[in-house]
Formats: C-alpha cells, structure tokens, sequence
C-alpha cells in the first residue's frame, strides 16, 4: 500500500514537472515570437522611415539643381534685357557697377581650363559634385548598415533623370538659357559618370553586406536580379561612352541607344511599384522625357521627307557638298541639323552645319563611317539625286547684329560655320548698317578653298563687302593638277611647300592665287535660260574659280588679330569673337579674348564651336 502510493505521487509529482515545463517552453516561445515581431515591425517602421527621408532628400536635390538651373535663367534673361535696351553699351555711372561686376566675372569665366571647356564649365561642375556630396551623407543613420548604400541608389536614380534631361535635342534650356544640347553634352557625360560610380557604390556595398550576413539567396530575388541587369548595362554604357566613343562613334551610338532602353526596362523591375517607394516614378518620368524627344525627332523626319531630295557633289580633298531641295523650317547658316540619306545609311542621322539656307546647303568633310561613304557615293556618281530629310535645326549662337564688329575664326572645315554666320549676318544687313566682319581661316591646301568658292566670292562682292576684312591662311601648299575650264589655259598653284616654324618666324608671305574650279555645285548658280519645274534645284558642273584671292601662307596670328580687332572699338561698343575648329583653335581664342575683356573697354563676347558631339 505505502509503495503504491509513494508510485502514485511520484507519478504526479513527474506530470506536475512537465506541465511547468511544457508552460514555461510555450512561454517561451511566445515572448521570442512577440520579440521576432516587434523586431520585424521596428525593422519595417525603419524601412518606411528611410525611405520617406530618403524622397525627401531626392526631391531636395533635385530642386536645388533647379534653382542652379533657374539662376542661368535670370543670367540669360537679364542678358537679353542689357543687349536689347542698349544699357551693355551705356556708360551710365547707376549701371556701372553692375556692368564692372559682370566683365570681371566674364573675364575670369571664359578663360579656358585644363579638363574643362572653361573656368565657368569647372565651376559648375564643382557645385554639382558638391550638391552630389552633401545629399549623399545628409541624414544618414550611421548606426544601420545599408542606410547609405540605400541613399547611394537613390542619388543614382535621381542622376539618371538629369543624365536624359541633359541629353534631350529638343531641351527647354536651349531658350530658357541660350545652351543648346551640344553644349550640355559634356555635362550629359559627367552626370552619367556620377550615375555609375553611386550604382558601383550602391550594389558593392549590398552585395557585400548579403554575403556577410548570409543573406546570398536574396541575390536571387527577381527585383535584386534586375538590379544586377541595370548595374551591368550603366557599366557597359559608360565604357562605350569613355573607350569606343573614340574610335568608332557609329558603333557607340547604337549600343549606347540600345543600353539604355534596357537600363530604363531594368530600372524599372528593380523599383516596381508606384507605392510605397515611388521608384517607379522615377523611370516612367526619364522614360517619358527620352520618348518624347524621339517622337518629335521623328515627326520631322517625316514631315521634311515629303518631296524632298538631296543632291550631292564630291570636293577635293575629301569634301562633299549636299544642296537639299526642299527647306528647312526656321533655319539659319550656322545651326545645324541631322541629315537622314537612307540610301547611305538606312537607320541612321548625322549632325551637318548648315552653310545656306536658301536653298540649304551642307559641307561635310569626310572622316569615317558615314562621311566616308557618302563621299565614295558622290565620286562614283557625281551629281546623284539621293532620298534625304532633315531634322531640327539646332544652335544657339549670338545674334551677329548685336555687334558692331564680329570677328570669325575658323581652321580647316569649321568655315562651314563662320562662312554661315558671316552668310546669315551680310544677309540681314540693312543698307546703312555699320556692323564689320573681320572673317579668319586658316585652311591646310588650295583644295580646300574650293569647297567655299562661290561663299568667299559672295563675301567680296557683296553689297556691304567693303565692311567684310577677309583674311585667308593656307598653311601647306600642295600642286593641283591642271583643269581645263572652257577649253581655256589650265591654272596652276604654286610649288608644293610645307611651311613649318620657321618660315612663319619670317612673316607670312602674301600671294594672290586662282583656285581650280570646283565640280560642285553652290546655292547661288542657275542657269536662267532654262526653266525648271517647281521646287527644282539647278546643280551647274563647276563653281567659279578664286580670282586673284589674296592668300597668306602660313598660321594666322590669331592672338594679335583678335586683340587688335577689339582694342579698334570704343568702350560703347560690342563685338563678338566667334570661332570653329579643333580644341587647340578654341583654347587660344578663350584665353586671348578673355584677356581682352575689361571693365573700360568695349563689350566682348565669344562663342566657340568645337568638333565633335
């Protein structure tokens, strides 16, 4: 009996124990799961937290390079208000200071720079990277690991909406602030560098901390595996942008259009909802903007290629000149246009400054790719009839009759923008205008002034050619083989020589020498005994030869010309140096002009065009 019962209790006393137990564990594991949860919801309260602070952030960055944006608004506003009231030529002691203010700024932010386009380019570019720096570590909570690798993603994402703005052809900036996109593009490069150093930061840092914490299946995930995507195409984007651009521009524009549609579809399966991370909005936008600026591209595509045809001429030394049936609305010489030949390249547009408007005429000089076959097109079929629409045009360059002298700089095919400027100006003259043009080029041979013949024989015998300085530099003379035109005497150019340093530390020497004739074409020949249909251009078989043309052998002093021609002016005067050409033409008319620039004399100005896009 006593030993039952003694089993009888101990039985209890065991079923006692392990109800405690069995209490105690389930206890347990309640509190550890309300812990997981009040974890998990701090962790997701963390998560909303960031990413409302990290919009804000971005919607502050982005307003802050729209107030940067707005000041070259007012700049370019105020501009417009001094040059056409004629208070930038008043000597008024009220607008004095304000004027003294502006040409000390001009004078040090014009001037060129190492790396940079100018002194003025460095420092925007400086604000921009500083703005990059403060919001990139602006309320940042240290003490999370991924809180600055997720503010690195959305700098990225912000940068990648200014990289397309930036890149637009059709920009609002280009009347808000007188920059059109070819002057934005290096802007447009160095913002889509900053998009691919936050996406480096960004994915390293992650993927470094997912591995770490063995979190590598999350790598797997479809929206991180879309990240991955867009990390890759930014990067094989700007290599192509930084090493292929170079060499072959052809082959870079096309992967770099082709990334791009994929960045944008990665982009968007990387943030794929509207809410709660608003990510989406981001693409969808940038995608909107690079779309749009297409369609209306296109549009005018279509439009100009309604009964319209280009007729094409090869020039010597590897010239080509295309005269288009058909104008192009609200060109001016001196813009420029892309010019779509299908029969040369089918999906395919190249940028052309336009020489004349009326009717429109395009030199282009030939390089590689498509110059180089549209030049062997036209020698193997001389005065061909070719398919052709034209897009835009586009250029924002001072009005030449602002000025009361305008001096024009151009080496080798970049005449194709002064003899524009020079066209338009002498165009618009009124009878009693007083506006000079002092007109430099410096070319390598003869050849090439063929491809200008009847342009430079328009500025000689213009109406208002006594106001025209033309100043023409052939720096190697080259023998041209002897034409026969109208049976007459064949001319020949002077011995072949290649003038180097020393020849020019004598002095230019000055000789007056007749041009071959051209094959091409110009705007200005017709044959007035015939008539022709509608819309037709009249393409005669020669232009007419350089007669007696004063031409200086060897490189123009371009730094006496350009400071003798302002220090000719009084200070209530303005001038313009304009200039086209290769980087090293460019950087000497900077840096002369803005030394030339001060607060007694008379307004200066310069504008450069720069090969290359």
């Amino acid at each position: 009996m006593i030993s039952s019962s003694q089993t009888s209790m101990s039985s209890t006393t065991s079923s006692i124990a392990a109800s405690t137990s069995a209490a105690s564990t389930s206890a347990a594991s309640a509190s550890a799961a309300n812990a997981a949860a009040m974890a998990a919801a701090a962790q997701e309260a963390y998560f909303e937290e960031r990413q409302e602070r990290n919009v804000e952030i971005l919607v502050d960055y982005a307003a802050s390079l729209s107030a940067l944006i707005g000041v070259f608004i007012l700049a370019h506003c105020l501009r417009f208000i001094f040059v056409r009231s004629g208070w930038s030529r008043s000597r008024n002691p009220i607008l004095l200071p304000f004027i003294a203010t502006t040409r000390i700024a001009r004078k040090i932010f014009v001037r060129n720079l190492p790396g940079f386009t100018s002194v003025g380019h460095a420092v925007v570019v400086t604000i921009y990277a500083a703005l990059n720096i403060l919001f990139s570590f602006y309320r940042i909570d240290y003490s999370k690991p991924t809180d600055l690798c997720s503010r690195f993603g959305w700098m990225a994402t912000g940068n990648m909406v200014l990289v397309v703005f930036l890149a637009l052809k059709n920009t609002p900036l280009a009347i808000l602030t007188a920059y059109s996109y070819e002057r934005l593009n290096v802007l447009h490069r160095i913002a889509g560098y900053t998009t691919m150093v936050y996406a480096i930061l960004h994915s390293s840092i992650y993927c470094s901390y997912f591995i770490k914490n063995g979190l590598i299946s999350i790598l797997h995930e479809e929206v991180v595996t879309a990240g991955i995507v867009l990390g890759f195409s930014l990067l094989f984007s700007v290599g192509a942008a930084t090493i292929l651009r170079r060499f072959n521009y052809e082959l870079f524009y096309i992967i770099h259009v082709v990334l791009f549609m994929v960045i944008v579809v990665a982009l968007g399966l990387h943030r794929p909802s509207f809410e709660p991370d608003k990510g989406l909005y981001a693409t969808v936008f940038l995608g909107a903007l690079w779309f749009s600026d297409r369609l209306i591209r296109f549009c005018r595509l279509v439009y100009n290629s309604f009964n319209n045809e280009a007729y094409i001429h090869a020039l010597p030394d590897g010239g080509t000149r295309i005269v288009l049936k058909k104008p192009l609305l609200r060109a001016r010489p001196g813009k420029h246009c892309y010019v779509w030949l299908p029969k040369i390249r089918t999906f395919e547009t190249h940028p052309f400054t336009i020489v004349a408007s009326s009717p429109m005429e395009l030199i282009v000089n030939t390089y590689s790719g498509f110059t180089r076959d549209l030049h062997k097109y036209a020698l193997k079929n001389p005065g061909a009839t070719l398919k052709v629409s034209v897009e835009g045009p586009y250029g924002t360059d001072p009005d030449p009759l602002d000025f009361d002298k305008v001096v024009l700089v151009a080496g080798g095919s970049g005449a194709t923008y002064t003899f524009g400027i020079a066209a338009d100006m002498l165009e618009r003259m009124g009878e009693n205008s007083k506006q000079q043009i002092d007109f430099i080029w410096a070319v390598k041979g003869q050849d090439n002034l063929t491809w200008f013949s009847e342009h430079i024989n328009n500025l000689r015998t213009h109406f208002h050619a006594s106001k025209v300085a033309l100043k023409v530099h052939v720096t190697r003379l080259t023998p041209t083989p002897p034409t026969n035109r109208n049976d007459s005497t064949a001319r020949t150019s002077a011995s072949s020589s290649d003038l180097g340093p020393s020849a020019l530390e004598k002095g230019p020497g000055v000789s007056a020498i007749s041009a071959a004739p051209s094959s091409a074409a110009t705007p200005y020949q017709s044959d007035k005994d015939e008539k022709h249909a509608e819309g037709h251009v009249e393409m005669p078989s020669s232009a007419p030869s350089l007669v007696d043309l004063p031409v200086k052998h060897g490189r123009p002093d371009t730094e006496t010309e350009i400071r003798t021609a302002i220090q000719s002016l009084s200070s209530d005067q303005r001038v313009l140096i304009a200039a086209c050409g290769p980087e090293v033409l460019t950087k000497v008319v900077r840096d002369v002009t803005a030394s030339c620039i001060s607060v007694n004399g008379p307004a200066v100005e310069v504008h450069c065009e720069q090969f290359g896009w």
